[in-house]
């Protein structure tokens, strides 16, 4: 089963492909979304322009079809033939002109006079004008049959001529032109059949994920045009394009994963982690206790604050110096005492002048953050006796700090001296603070199993503490034997793992009133 740390890593790498993928999938859509806003733009384009040629090609068609009408001819003859010549030559948008008596084609201008007259076939349509339409009729011409879109009316028929409309659409995958005298009857003109949708009105549009399709009408003729694409031949038509934008999705939600890394990679360090604890509940007290060594009772405990977050847990000794840098050791200091006193107060188990240690950041007595403070009115007015522990260091050699320490004692607070042997710390320095209580150093109760030189001071440090009326603590007693061996040496109190790792109030107050022996570990 995983791990609430595995869950979280988890989670955070869901995040962070989720954001490169958001933002991947929001740039693909506004690419789409323009892409399809500049086919529907091309597309109604394309339609005006194909609805306009269908007019050309339907005006040009029926003026010529009408003049030649109105000369009166009712047989094929050189003059007629010259006048069918006549009009083609100046047409643009004709192939061909016949000349039609019941049904049947008698001759045109390219085959001139038909041996065998040429029957014509049924008409797909009537328009309003009388005029006859079939979009794919079956000709004979030049010794051979082929289809193409024919008009007629009365003895004259015109084979239009229908490239321009072919070259307008010449990018569009499938189009059609359609005859459409009433909204819901539309009949095939040109192109593609079954192309155009009938949508209903002058223009409109129908995207879907893999087309886009758009219609119009001719205001001028009763014709309108349908024009379907397919993305995929958009794509295909413009490789280097599709590349170029693909290549930039991809960088654009690689670089958001990379951004989400980084911000949560910053908002998950330590140093972030550490601030925003203190607003969101992550910091906590834990109690080891302090054992008298010849009774083997609790006679107090020192206050040791804990981390845990979303994440999982940090140590004192990452947060604790973070804390110190951003000027935050002072809140965190309340909130801990706050919590202590919460924790203790109501616990009937601890008895009056129970003692209770709590650290203080050297720091914050060379402020004098503890004078006036709200919380040092509520430690002052507990049933416990507190001590603060302070590590000697140099802020401590200012007046102002020099002065805190002095506020501490007058106002019943006990002083003890923290990791003593070690660092900036010396007995003068403690005897010039006046402090209650020496705590030794774990380094020195360790030196004890190995055979080093620290063991050999521990006796001294007990004969000088007892001649400045000083308690002595031995810290990180970790063993019965240890623990024999520092009370031969006159230590009369310890701490450490021997009688108990730092624990819940609940725990503490059951082992409060019992005889705790070396190694009976809770």
């Amino acid at each position: 089963m995983p791990t609430a740390d595995q869950h979280f890593r988890w989670t955070h790498a869901l995040i962070v492909a989720l954001s490169g993928l958001f933002v991947f999938s929001l740039y693909a859509a506004f690419t789409i979304t323009l892409a399809v806003q500049s086919t529907l733009a091309s597309q109604s384009e394309k339609l005006n322009a194909l609805t306009s040629e269908a007019a050309k090609i339907a005006l040009e068609s029926r003026l010529i079809i009408n003049r030649l009408n109105g000369q009166g001819f009712d047989h094929c003859h050189d003059e007629m033939l010259q006048a069918m010549q006549r009009e083609l030559f100046l047409a643009s948008r004709v192939k061909d002109i016949g000349f039609v008596k019941n049904n049947a084609v008698l001759c045109t201008t390219g085959q001139g006079v038909l041996q065998t007259p040429f029957e014509q076939g049924p008409w797909d349509f009537t328009g309003r004008n009388g005029f006859k339409f079939r979009p794919d009729a079956q000709l004979v011409l030049f010794d051979g049959e082929i289809t193409a879109p024919i008009i007629q009316k009365g003895h004259f028929n015109v084979i239009f001529d229908t490239r321009w409309l072919e070259r307008l659409a010449s990018n569009s995958n499938r189009w059609q032109v359609v005859y459409r005298s009433s909204q819901p009857d539309t009949r095939h003109a040109y192109g593609s059949r079954e192309v155009f949708r009938n949508l209903g009105a002058k223009s409109g549009h129908v995207v879907t994920p893999t087309t886009t399709y758009s219609e119009a009408c001719s205001n001028d003729i009763p014709y309108c045009a349908g024009l379907e694409i397919e993305h995929a031949d958009l794509l295909a038509q413009n490789p280097s394009l599709a590349a170029f934008l693909g290549i930039t999705g991809l960088v654009l939600g690689s670089g958001s994963s990379l951004v989400s890394w980084l911000l949560l990679k910053r908002r998950l360090s330590t140093g972030q982690r550490t601030i925003r604890g203190l607003q969101h509940n992550a910091y906590f007290p834990l109690y080891q206790p302090i054992v008298d060594l010849k009774s083997g009772k609790i006679i107090g405990c020192e206050v040791l604050a804990r981390f845990h977050d979303a994440v999982g847990p940090l140590y004192p000794d990452e947060f604790i110096p973070t804390l110190a840098k951003a000027g935050q050791s002072w809140p965190f200091t309340q909130l801990i005492m706050q919590k202590t006193l919460d924790d203790l107060h109501s616990r009937t188990g601890l008895p009056d002048g129970f003692k209770v240690n709590i650290n203080l950041f050297p720091s914050d007595i060379a402020q004098s953050r503890l004078k006036d403070a709200d919380i040092s009115l509520a430690l002052a007015a507990s049933r416990f006796n507190i001590a603060f522990e302070i590590t000697e260091d140099e802020h401590l050699d200012t007046a102002t700090a020099k002065d805190c320490i002095q506020w501490i004692k007058q106002n019943g607070f006990e002083l003890a001296v923290d990791d003593f042997g070690t660092g900036y710390s010396n007995l003068s320095k403690v005897r010039d603070l006046g402090c209650n209580t020496l705590k030794i150093d774990r380094s020195f109760v360790f030196d004890i199993d190995t055979g080093g030189l620290g063991a050999a001071l521990v006796p001294l440090m007990v004969r000088i503490a007892n001649e400045l009326g000083m308690d002595v603590v031995a810290e990180g007693v970790e063993t019965s034997a240890q623990a024999a061996v520092i009370a031969e040496m006159g230590v009369p109190l310890a701490q450490g793992w021997a009688f108990g790792k730092p624990m819940s109030a609940t725990q503490l107050e059951k082992l409060v009133g019992t005889t705790l022996q070396p190694d009976q570990r809770t």
